[in-house]
């Protein structure tokens, strides 16, 4: 009897240390999952920042999810939600608003931003230049400059050639990123648009640039920075420096961009 009574107690003992080895390896498994970056960025660098998010997953096992839009637009969405890990805007100037509220813990220079006048392939509207832009009949395509850094620069752009008015009377459509003003060029439902030259590396058969000196004093930088309130500080800083690594710079001149050396 005693020694039925001390093989019960062995397998309840048995039973019980698999139940806390199982739970213990459960709790393991919970702790050990992989941290998230939450990252902000403009839509014209999401082909080039989403490669380099996914390699960037492979090299350390953190995941990467990208919000993609208009720079204002995602300034705005930080300063309302005070949430995310990164910020990296179209332009320097885009990272003012987050940056004067004091949520920028650190920040680097990465690429250019080469603006560039482009037009459908062939140039059905024969633009030869800037000032072609204000003839009658033209459709031209700008963005936002509420919305997206390329908007600014092609309004500033104008007004300082002083035919902001007459190319206004053409413009048929703004649009809140750069990326739609691609798609408008390459569907040949304007005739002309001032768009980042690095946006049209996957449309060349579609869409040609043409030669504008005006617009080569608004080339802007491109910056990224980690924002004071991310809680993967050290997975945040990794991106950061992993986004001016030889990997990441043959992955922004596949698609066009000249990198800003440090």
């Amino acid at each position: 009897m005693l020694i039925l009574k001390i093989k019960v107690y062995i397998k309840i003992f048995a039973v019980a240390f698999l139940c806390l080895a199982l739970t213990g390896c459960a709790q393991t498994k919970k702790t050990e999952a992989p941290e998230t970056l939450f990252i902000y960025c403009g839509s014209g660098l999401s082909k080039p920042v989403q490669e380099i998010g996914e390699a960037f997953e492979k090299r350390t096992g953190t995941e990467v999810t990208f919000t993609f839009g208009g720079s204002a637009q995602l300034a705005g969405q930080i300063l309302l939600t005070r949430k995310g890990n990164l910020f990296i805007p179209g332009d320097l100037k885009d990272l003012a608003p987050v940056e004067e509220k004091g949520l920028i813990n650190k920040k680097a220079n990465i690429v250019y931003h080469i603006p560039a006048l482009a037009v459908p392939k062939s140039n059905p509207a024969g633009i030869h230049g800037l000032m072609d832009l204000k003839l009658p009949g033209v459709k031209v395509a700008l963005g936002d400059p509420k919305s997206c850094t390329i908007g600014k620069v092609a309004d500033t752009m104008l007004q300082e050639n002083q035919i902001y008015d007459d190319v206004e009377k053409n413009v048929v459509v703004r649009t809140a990123t750069a990326r739609e003003l691609v798609l408008y060029l390459s569907t040949g439902q304007v005739d002309a648009a001032v768009i980042w030259k690095e946006n049209i590396i996957n449309c060349k058969d579609k869409i040609e640039l043409i030669p504008v000196p005006e617009l080569d004093s608004f080339t802007k930088i491109v910056p990224a920075a980690i924002l004071t309130f991310s809680e993967q500080k050290e997975a945040a800083e990794q991106f950061l420096n992993f986004l001016n690594t030889e990997e990441s710079k043959e992955i922004w001149n596949k698609w066009g961009y000249q990198t800003v050396e440090r």
